[in-house]
């Protein structure tokens, strides 16, 4: 019995110590939005599920390598979100994208209304998303800033 105490002690602060060390912190979230595009001269309504994942890589300076408190060298979070569009004013999300990009922690992050769908706005960045055509587009000069998976509800 000792020594299955031992063990699973032993275990338990392996298991602390390695997650207490891990090199990146998580944040998630959640945004949901209700909008409506006019279609025919009748409005109608359309939701917008966005969730995040934010990853803070932590690196420490080479300078202070043998060091007890070392300097972190900061590095832009990794930022990934799902973005779900129910079109249809059903209970099922019809189209899904995985938008990615490299930004800090201060960014501002913005689903506005367009008169087609909307738009994602991520500082001076956009990607603009139509209902009717359940297609993207993002601007010549933001295209090397956003990365997009996108994901399409099959049956």
């Amino acid at each position: 019995m000792k020594t299955l105490t031992a063990l699973l002690s032993l275990c338990m602060l392996t298991g602390i110590y390695s997650y207490g060390q891990s090199n990146s912190g998580t944040m998630n979230a959640s945004i949901n939005k209700t909008f409506s595009v006019e279609k025919n001269g009748t409005e109608f309504p359309y939701h917008v599920k966005v969730m995040e994942h934010r990853n803070y890589p932590i690196d420490l300076e080479n300078k202070n390598k043998n060091m007890v408190n070392k300097d972190r060298e900061n590095k832009a979070a990794q930022v990934v979100k799902l973005i779900a569009v129910d079109s249809n004013n059903d209970s099922n999300y019809e189209h899904y994208m995985v938008l990615k990009y490299y930004k800090t922690v201060t960014d501002s992050f913005k689903v506005v209304p367009t008169d087609k769908g909307f738009a994602v706005k991520v500082d001076d960045k956009t990607m603009e998303y139509f209902v009717d055509e359940g297609i993207y587009f993002i601007n010549n000069k933001d295209q090397d800033f956003f990365m997009i998976e996108e994901f399409k509800e099959i049956g």
